[in-house]
């Protein structure tokens, strides 16, 4: 009884301490790297494309098999006038097929029972015109699935690719409204200051009451917007959980800060014919386009009259025995060529039409898919020259917002202006500020981007 006890507690802990070591993969302290690692093993959407990338793989050794063997057996009622008889064969057939189309089968049935005694055949056949080769049912197969395999190992990478970005993204937004939390924090404490000096200033008789009532409203004000940001942050922090894979409602220390890049860009022409070289899409385009190729040229080749080499041997067994030299002995062999002309072609030539058209349309697509990735790639080229531009911009706003702050202190500690002067000035700092951080953080996730575009692999990248 008191071991039913211990393990039934045992049991009760295990209960309640389930969830938190389910938890625990992420980690109190979070850095970016941690979290691309995370999604990698966590994401849905990467772990289907390896899935399909691994049934591509199956696919492609199904189809190099050349032999198969498989057990068979045969049960027949014969009846001759009022004689009845019940037969019957057991035995095993192994077929062979390559990629030059050769076909190849031995039937071997030593064992039988009733008239039967037992059976043994062998066949073969080799194109010499049409499914010969490349042509051949078995090489169509098998580059088909090799193109399949190649097609899902492509998407496998731009699978990787996208969930790399989107937890930096998720990451660095998430890093962003934290920062931007500590800018309201400081607009609060600055509207606080202010507030409070325009208090004693009124009661010292040297300021309107109006001055404390505006100070007062924008005190209210940064808090309000302080609280929104604080739930702004909370937001960011699930997405990024949910970038990851899962974790909705942990709160892990984001350990890294907003990035600071130089960003370098060379000519727009040569970044474009580099993504043209590069982009993984442009692969998937010409390898649907050489699979199809294939059926097009199969199609074609399915018009053509068939003349193929055939052999055979049929022997059966007339004694008793396991195995005899009876089914050797008076079996049959037959050798020729077998030539067959397709009279009705309607069903041939309307494969072939079908086929031809996926052709035009795939080449259409390519270079459909050219222009898009020009344009991506110059939309994101001018994205990054766009905010950098910005940056430079808010700097100088920068320094004009903390020196027109400097000047309306200066006033107000020597009784000239009002508050609505510290007040404008209070909010073009905070302003500015919070507009640095997002452009600081828009500037290293617009260079991924382009990365990204250019074809480049992003993780190799350093996220830091």
């Amino acid at each position: 009884m008191r071991y039913l006890l211990v393990i039934a507690t045992l049991a009760v802990v295990f209960l309640c301490t389930a969830p938190g070591w389910a938890e625990s993969t992420i980690p109190a302290k979070l850095n970016v790297t941690d979290a691309i690692s995370l999604a990698l093993q966590k994401n849905t959407d990467l772990k289907a494309s390896r899935e399909s990338k691994k049934t591509a793989e199956s696919a492609l050794k199904v189809a190099g098999f050349v032999t198969s063997l498989d057990f068979n057996s045969t049960t027949s009622l014969d009846r001759s006038g009022s004689d009845s008889d019940v037969s019957g064969l057991l035995g095993s057939r192994l077929s062979y097929q390559n990629l030059l189309g050769t076909f190849a089968s031995l039937e071997f049935k030593p064992l039988g029972i009733g008239s039967k005694r037992g059976a043994f055949g062998l066949s073969l056949r080799q194109p010499l015109g049409k499914g010969k080769g490349f042509l051949s049912e078995k090489s169509l197969a098998v580059e088909s699935a090799r193109s399949s395999l190649i097609i899902q190992s492509k998407r496998e990478f731009l699978s990787e690719q996208a969930t790399i970005q989107g937890v930096v993204e998720a990451y660095y937004a998430a890093v962003l409204a934290r920062e931007e939390v500590k800018v309201r924090e400081q607009a609060v404490k600055n509207a606080e200051i202010a507030a409070d000096g325009w208090r004693k200033r009124e009661e010292a008789g040297i300021a309107a009451g109006i001055d404390v009532t505006r100070s007062e409203v924008q005190v209210a004000q940064t808090r309000n917007q302080l609280n929104a940001q604080q739930r702004n942050a909370r937001n960011a922090l699930d997405r990024l959980m949910i970038a990851i894979g899962g974790g909705v409602g942990q709160t892990p220390e984001l350990v890294d800060s907003v990035p600071t890049v130089d960003v370098t860009l060379p000519p727009l022409g040569d970044v474009v014919r580099k993504a043209l070289a590069n982009r993984v899409e442009i692969e998937v385009s010409d390898v649907r386009f050489a699979e199809q190729e294939r059926q097009v040229a199969a199609a074609r080749d399915a018009q053509r009259p068939q003349i193929d080499l055939v052999a055979g041997f049929n022997g059966a067994r007339n004694d008793e025995g396991f195995v005899s030299r009876s089914m050797f002995e008076t079996g049959f062999l037959t050798t020729g060529i077998e030539y067959t002309i397709p009279l009705d072609q309607r069903v041939a030539r309307e494969n072939r039409l079908n086929a031809v058209r996926q052709l035009d349309l795939l080449d259409s697509q390519r270079d459909f898919l050219v222009e898009q990735i020009t344009e991506e790639v110059r939309s994101a080229y001018r994205r990054v020259e766009s905010i950098r531009a910005s940056m430079e911009i808010l700097a100088q706003n920068k320094t004009s917002a903390e020196d027109n702050l400097r000047i309306a202190n200066r006033m107000m500690e020597e009784g000239e202006g009002s508050s609505r002067d510290v007040l404008d000035a209070q909010l073009a700092v905070t302003e500015v500020d919070s507009s640095l951080l997002s452009a600081k953080t828009d500037l290293f996730l617009a260079t991924i981007d382009l990365k990204r575009a250019m074809g480049e692999d992003i993780s190799t990248m350093e996220f830091k």
